[in-house]
């Protein structure tokens, strides 16, 4: 009915819009007739609220209901009578908001500090040792105890006051008190949860066997499916990967129970592994970084003995294989980029994704489709309760169905961390939204937060879980206010498909930078494009799965029907990624977050300043409400608006840099390291636990201090100048600093080393030792021979009096335990030598060329004048460039890395990777990333 008075079927003015039982508006004098789509998504971006407490009223009388004075509504479809009664039925379901209800913007975020305290706790909780972060839960939950106990000693402070102003002082108090003890009360309770699981997965004796990298012959319960990834660089196999429990180990010929969460990297004996099996494996174990949901990383040896999971988890399995099956099946009808699609769009199951569409789908921004999201979970907890409402079952009957279907959906998909939280988040947010409590979310974000990060703290630095969080904000926060301002100029569909793509980029872009520095330039459209049919891939496609698991024959229909979805999802990318300029380059680091979050801030703030104001969004008030004043100005709105979010999304951005650009230890297995220095040489030779061979010191100091530091060098039991350049010894005091050197040895062309470096190393009181030809010498499990220079005679320039090192890098030994059983590699460490000197070194030991090396150390940072002979002679593995990012000479030269990769050698260079560590198992030679970059 209408507000205030007037005739029933026309609005009192143009700026009144008058709703008949939520299925006719009038607007500007015009009766507009609403789909129920519309309604749907107007609801959802809007932010319509009741008050707390409150249902919708359920629709009485006849159906559709008619307002006073106002003609029925005549549907102009030829659905049969029954039918148009349902599709009424749902169009209705969704309640308006009552003209006169206002949610106050500070009770609305009230969650806010509570969800950033989690999140920092839970951060800073899995990176200590477990009983660490217990005593700092108990710390805080003491801190919570006394600040609660204040409240009612402000209380009747207050009470006793006399003048208005102290009394508002202390209620001030108290509300503060009330305000930090919640939050210091969640963030108690998420470290005391993250020190008992630390404490739980490291009990017993498979501390100590981490801590050594011991071998270990294990029975492991998987976690999650198993999944490629990149094949081994040296040998080619594949590698797959998997989550386990190791629940009984046997090591050193001792057998214990575990509980530790292992991270297990095998062959191709791995593929089949998945979610509840159990199998037993044997391999070293390799300690993680702290904070790692793993705690150890086990890379297996031979083929792992398999027993198939039963129960739940066995037929959620069959689930999964047969819908891939019958889409397989019908990859003649759909298409073969639909049958490999359809499992991730539907399942998360990229396995039969193709290579070239997946790569099509990252450069698009439609990466996110193929993962299950809190969009899928919500549109199939939406789709169950319209459908239960549309039969008139009860709301509580309704929602029981809903919650029913997503946890089937859940278990079928997987219930890992990521699926646990698109579900809480997704389902939230559509339980508010058809509850009719569109403000809410906000809300419920932030428990949904908390509650999580007290299950699993790990989730605390997961990409996952803070793009989720990001994007989920971004909807929140700018979805109403992007449709409203879109919506000036587009029809009101099309905005609101351009308003979520929009606000969920504007706050996750500094985070994909950080994994992906590129820009997707086409990812609105290609979203925009393709939302129409994720609802019904996501809903026809698991109707699909359950019927193909029972009934095979009835699932053709479903599966062409969502696998038509799926290709034009697929053609979507593969478009878009044709277009030129698809992906737009980004700075990387540091750089590129600090330009992200400026752009997207910027964006925000333009939003923001020239967007609708907040009283502009509200739904259209009642004669007498709108005769009252407006009981919040837009500026303080505003302001808690910013508040919160700075709030919420602080402790996500911090999590995602700190993860992404901290530098971190080294991996307990390091034999070698190449140290980023910037332009120039600074390598490390692990000869025993905390020492080393250094070889050069690069230009800076500090850098090859950091980096000896990240590797727990303490000693440094020979430290090699290659020649008497400055990007080669500048950085000599940064390894002089705090350590042990025991001798030192050098080349150069001249008489003697620089007059300050040779006051340095004599200061330090190492021995110093000019090289030559043929000298050799062993420092642990190192062994090196001087090939270069020759002893006789005195090169011409600096360059060619480098020395040419070859070094046999064995495992280190560990004080108490056995040699392990497994051979190394092999390193040629040239310095800036050149071309001609190459050829002259290859002459005086043509050995070399059959024996080979396994890494080269590619002369003169990758320069011109270095030459290819050492490159095609030798066929190394890996060719290591040490170099420095966007440095003025050129290096590498584009002929030296094509010779690199026409001879099919891996190449590792530290201005795209940082400081570097290898190792190897004896079958396989890997690296790693020392820096977060």
């Amino acid at each position: 009915m209408m507000d205030g008075k007037g005739p029933a079927d026309e609005p009192k003015s143009n700026d009144d819009v008058v709703r008949v039982q939520g299925v006719d508006v009038f607007h500007e004098g015009r009766r507009v007739r609403v789909s129920g789509w519309h309604r749907y998504t107007a609801a959802a971006l809007r932010g319509d609220v009741q008050p707390p407490g409150t249902d919708a009223p359920e629709p009485s009388g006849p159906w559709p209901p008619k307002a006073p004075g106002v003609p029925a509504v005549v549907s102009r479809g030829h659905f049969h009578p029954g039918v148009s009664r349902v599709v009424q039925r749902i169009r209705a379901l969704v309640p308006e908001r009552p003209a006169d209800a206002r949610i106050h913007p500070l009770l609305e975020f009230r969650l806010v500090p509570v969800a950033a305290a989690a999140w920092a706790a839970a951060f800073l909780a899995v990176r200590l040792p477990g009983h660490e972060a217990r005593v700092l839960g108990a710390i805080l939950a003491l801190i919570s105890i006394v600040l609660l106990s204040l409240v009612p000693a402000l209380r009747r402070t207050g009470s006793r006051r006399t003048s208005s102003q102290e009394s508002r002082l202390s209620s001030h108090s108290g509300m503060f008190v009330r305000a930090a003890a919640v939050p210091a009360a969640a963030a108690a309770l998420v470290c005391v949860s993250a020190g008992a699981l630390t404490a739980e997965r490291t009990a017993g004796p498979i501390a100590s066997a981490i801590s050594e990298g011991r071998t270990v012959t294990g029975e492991f319960r998987a976690s999650t499916d198993a999944r490629a990834v990149a094949a081994d660089r040296f040998s080619g196999d594949s590698r797959y990967i998997t989550e386990a429990v190791l629940q009984q180990a046997t090591s050193d010929g001792q057998r214990f129970s575990a509980a530790a969460t292992v991270l297990v990297i095998g062959g191709s004996g791995y593929s089949d592994i998945q979610l509840g099996d159990h199998f037993a494996a044997a391999g070293s174990l390799q300690a993680t970084d702290p904070g790692e949901r793993s705690v150890a990383l086990l890379y297996a040896n031979g083929q792992p003995e398999v027993e198939a999971a039963d129960g739940w988890y066995g037929e959620t399995a069959r689930i999964r294989r047969t819908f891939s099956a019958v889409a397989a099946e019908h990859a003649g009808l759909t298409g073969r980029d639909a049958a490999g699609l359809l499992p991730g769009m539907v399942l998360g199951d990229r396995s039969t994704l193709d290579d070239a569409l997946e790569t099509a789908m990252k450069n698009t921004g439609l990466t996110h489709i193929t993962a299950v999201s809190g969009a899928n979970c919500g549109y199939l907890l939406a789709f169950v309760f319209l459908m239960a409402r549309a039969v008139r079952l009860p709301r509580g009957w309704a929602a029981a169905a809903g919650v029913a279907a997503l946890l089937g959906f859940v278990l079928v998909v997987r219930p890992d961390a990521s699926v646990l939280r698109a579900a809480v988040m997704g389902s939230l947010g559509t339980i508010a939204v058809l509850s009719g409590r569109g403000k809410l979310p906000a809300a419920l974000l932030c428990l949904s937060i908390t509650v999580l990060l007290a299950v699993d703290p790990w989730l605390s630095g997961s990409y996952a879980f803070i793009l989720s969080v990001l994007a989920t904000s971004g909807l929140i926060l700018l979805g109403p206010r992007l449709t409203e301002l879109l919506a000036r100029r587009l029809p009101w569909p099309l905005a609101a498909a351009l308003a979520v793509p929009m606000a969920a980029q504007f706050f996750c872009s500094p985070v994909l930078v950080l994994l992906q520095p590129q820009v997707p330039a086409f990812s609105l459209p290609a979203n925009v494009a393709v939302a129409p049919v994720v609802p019904l891939v996501t809903v026809v496609g698991m109707l699909a799965a359950v019927v193909a698991a029972t009934v095979p024959v009835a699932a053709g229909p479903f599966v062409l029907i969502s696998g038509a979805g799926a290709a034009w999802t697929a053609g979507v990318a593969r478009f878009f990624d044709g277009l030129p300029g698809s992906l737009v380059p980004w700075s990387t680091g540091v750089a590129g977050v600090i330009l992200m979050v400026l752009a997207a801030g910027t964006g925000v703030w333009l939003l923001w300043r020239f967007g609708p104001s907040p009283e502009s969004m509200q739904p259209a008030r009642s004669a007498s409400a709108r005769s009252a004043p407006a009981r919040s100005a837009p500026v303080r709105t505003s302001r808690h608006l910013a508040l919160a979010a700075a709030l919420l999304l602080l402790p996500a951005g911090a999590a995602a840099v700190w993860t992404q650009l901290r530098p971190g230890p080294a991996p307990t297995g390091w034999m070698a390291a190449a140290c980023d220095v910037g332009q120039g040489d600074g390598l490390v030779v692990r000869t025993a636990a905390h020492r080393a061979v250094v070889i050069d010191a690069g230009p800076d100091p500090d850098s090859m201090d950091n980096c000896l530091k990240r590797l727990q060098v303490e000693t440094v039991d020979l430290f090699i100048l290659s020649h008497a350049h400055l990007d080669h010894y500048g950085g000599a005091e940064g390894v002089l600093r705090g350590r042990e050197v025991n001798h030192v040895a050098y080349s150069t062309a001249e008489a003697d080393l620089p007059g300050p470096l040779r006051t340095l190393l004599a200061d330090s009181g190492a021995e110093l030792t000019r090289m030559a030809e043929g000298m050799t010498s062993q420092a642990g499990a190192v062994e090196w021979e001087v090939l270069w220079p020759p002893a006789r005679g005195r090169q011409a320039s600096e360059n060619d009096a480098s020395s040419v090192i070859l070094m046999t890098v064995g495992p280190t030994v560990e004080p108490g335990r056995d040699v392990p059983d497994r051979p190394g590699f092999t390193m040629l460490l040239t310095g800036d030598i050149e071309e001609d000197a190459s050829g002259a070194l290859l002459s005086r030991h043509a050995w070399l060329r059959d024996a080979g090396v396994d890494v080269l150390k590619v002369p003169h940072h990758g320069a011109r004048n270095g030459g290819t002979g050492l490159i095609e002679e030798l066929n190394p593995r890996l060719a290591l460039i040490s170099v420095g990012a966007d440095n003025e000479y050129g290096h590498p030269a584009a002929e030296i890395l094509e010779v690199l990769q026409r001879s099919g050698t891996a190449v590792v260079r530290t201005d795209e990777l940082g400081s570097i560590s290898l190792e190897t198992d004896g079958s396989s030679l890997t690296w790693d990333r020392l820096d977060g970059r």
